[in-house]
C-alpha cells in the first residue's frame, strides 16, 4: 500500500513537472519579408505567458557568416532567456541568392546608409511589431560577427529604433569607405578612423525622428578569433563612445563619458576576461566591453558541438540580455 501510494506522488509529481515546464515552452514560428531590398525569411521566438494588456519588448538576432537564423538560434540558446523575461527574439536570416557564405553585406557602402540591408532588417522589424503586436518602442538588437557588424550600421543609422545593442565579434559602423579592402579590414581594423565613422553615423541618421540621447552597446570579442582581429573591439567602443558623444549634444566635445574602469577574471569555470566598463556623466554603465582569453572567433557560452560556438563561457547571451534590461527590456 505503501508502495503504491509512494509510486502514485511519484508520477504525479512527474506530471506536474511536465505540464509546468509546456506552460513555460514558447513557439518558433517561421516568415519572410520582402521589399525594394529583397527577400529574406526570418525565424521568431514567442514565449508563453505574454501579457496581453502590454506589449513584448523584441530583441533581434543577428547570424554571422555560414550560419542560419536557426543555428544561430540554436547556439544563443535564447529561449529561456525569452521565456524568463517575456521578449519577443527575432532572427533575420541572410538570403544566400545576396551572399554566397550567408554574411550580412557590411561592407558594401550602400549598406552603411538607411538602405540596403539595413532598411530591409528594419523593414521585417516593422511587419514583425504589427503581425505579433510588439512593443515598436522597446527594441534591441545583438549579432554575432558580420551579424554584430550590421548591428553597428543599425545603431549608427537607425538609432531611434534601438536602445540598447550587443556586438560579439563585429566591426564598428562604416569601417571601410569602399569596400575594396574587407580582407584587410578583417585581420587587422577598420580602415576609416573611428571618430571619422561617429561622425558619419551621426549624419546617417540626421532626419530619424526622436534620435535619442544615448546609445548603449556590450562588446564580446575572442582574443584567439582568427577571422576578425581583437582590434575590431576597441575601434566598436571608440566609435561608440564618439557617436554617444554626438548624441549627447550634437558636439563632439567629450562632454559624455566620465570614467572607464577594468576588471580581469581569471579562468574557473569560464574562459579568463577583462571587463572594460564606460560609464557617461550619469553615473550609467553605456558601454561594456569582455575581451575574452583563449576564446576563438564562437559565440561565448554557445552551444556544444555547434560550428562558431564555444560553450565554455562566460555566456554572451546571458550577459547581454542582463545589459538590455538595465535599459528597459
Amino acid at each position: 500500500m505503501n508502495f503504491n501510494k509512494s509510486l502514485f506522488s511519484l508520477l504525479l509529481a512527474f506530471a506536474t513537472l511536465a505540464l509546468n515546464n509546456n506552460a513555460q515552452a514558447g513557439t518558433w514560428k517561421s516568415g519572410s519579408s520582402s521589399g525594394l531590398n529583397g527577400y529574406r525569411n526570418y525565424r521568431i521566438y514567442i514565449p508563453d505567458g505574454l501579457s496581453k494588456a502590454q506589449k513584448a519588448p523584441m530583441v533581434v538576432m543577428l547570424h554571422g557568416c555560414e550560419q542560419s537564423a536557426a543555428e544561430f538560434a540554436t547556439g544563443s540558446h535564447i529561449e529561456s532567456l525569452a521565456d524568463s523575461e517575456k521578449f519577443v527574439a527575432l532572427f533575420p536570416e541572410q538570403n544566400s541568392a545576396y551572399n554566397p557564405f550567408k554574411c550580412w553585406n557590411w561592407v558594401v557602402p550602400v549598406n552603411n546608409l538607411r538602405a540596403g540591408e539595413p532598411a530591409a532588417i528594419i523593414a521585417m522589424m516593422d511587419e514583425v511589431t504589427e503581425k505579433y503586436n510588439l512593443d515598436k518602442n522597446n527594441v534591441f538588437a545583438a549579432g554575432m560577427s558580420a551579424g554584430a557588424s550590421m548591428v553597428s550600421i543599425l545603431g549608427n543609422c537607425y538609432p531611434e529604433r534601438f536602445k540598447a545593442l550587443g556586438s560579439h565579434d563585429g566591426t564598428q559602423y562604416y569601417a571601410s569607405a569602399t569596400g575594396l579592402d574587407f580582407a584587410n579590414v578583417v585581420l587587422s581594423g577598420a580602415t576609416v578612423p573611428s571618430a571619422f565613422a561617429a561622425r558619419t553615423g551621426y549624419a546617417c541618421s540626421a532626419f530619424a525622428s526622436n534620435r535619442p540621447t544615448k546609445m548603449p552597446i556590450i562588446i564580446f570579442h575572442g582574443m584567439n578569433s582568427p577571422l576578425m582581429s581583437p582590434v575590431h573591439a576597441f575601434q566598436v567602443e571608440d566609435e561608440f563612445k564618439a557617436f554617444n558623444d554626438y548624441l549627447d549634444n550634437g558636439a563632439r566635445d567629450n562632454s559624455y563619458f566620465k570614467s572607464k574602469d577594468t576588471v580581469n577574471i581569471p579562468e574557473s569555470q569560464t574562459y579568463g576576461y577583462n571587463l572594460y566598463t564606460t560609464t557617461n556623466q550619469d553615473d550609467e554603465v553605456l558601454i561594456e566591453r569582455y575581451m575574452v582569453d583563449k576564446l576563438g572567433h564562437d559565440w561565448s557560452g554557445g552551444a556544444a558541438g555547434l560550428k562558431y560556438n564555444d560553450p565554455k563561457g562566460p555566456d554572451a547571451t546571458a550577459l547581454i540580455i542582463k545589459f538590455f534590461k538595465k535599459f528597459g527590456l
